[in-house]
């Protein structure tokens, strides 16, 4: 077949086509709009006026399934011992989002799951909740989760 103009234009249309549908396969989800804060650490004078902000980015390989809840709550540990590092104890106005990219065109059946979350450390009296704001919003892939590889 030879290649000419009409025949690489109808090319570059499917492959138009061909990466909307892929990104058509992508689960998304998040926390909201905007930043959120436990309601046991809302208020005036529950937390201390200077936040650092802290930001965190894991790439998770999985296969059979995805649970996104557990791969955020995984995210905001290791974002909460970077707070314990600077001296905070609690984490504020945060904000989270989980992209899973299935395995459509993938032989191996592996998911990669992209997971950001943000955060500002600050001080209380009060204990951290330990858990991940909107954590009801995260979507995932039903089956038994194996995680085969932790990228950072």
């Amino acid at each position: 077949m030879p290649l000419g103009v009409s025949n690489v234009a109808n090319l570059l249309v499917k492959m138009r086509r061909h990466r909307k549908k892929a990104k058509e396969h992508h689960i998304e989800s998040s926390s909201g709009d905007g930043p959120l804060t436990h309601p046991s650490l809302a208020g005036e004078n529950v937390v201390s006026v200077r936040k650092v902000p802290l930001e965190e980015h894991q790439t998770f390989v999985c296969r059979d399934g995805v649970d996104a809840a557990k791969l955020v709550r995984a995210v905001r540990g290791l974002l909460y011992q970077k707070a314990l590092e600077v001296g905070a104890n609690v984490l504020v106005d945060e904000q989270w989002t989980c992209t899973i990219c299935g395995p459509r065109h993938r032989s191996d059946g592996t998911f990669r799951v992209y997971v950001t979350y943000n955060a500002c450390a600050a001080r209380s009296d009060r204990p951290d909740p330990q858990h991940p704001v909107a954590l009801q919003n995260a979507k995932g892939v039903p089956g038994l989760m194996t995680i085969l590889n932790r990228l950072d």
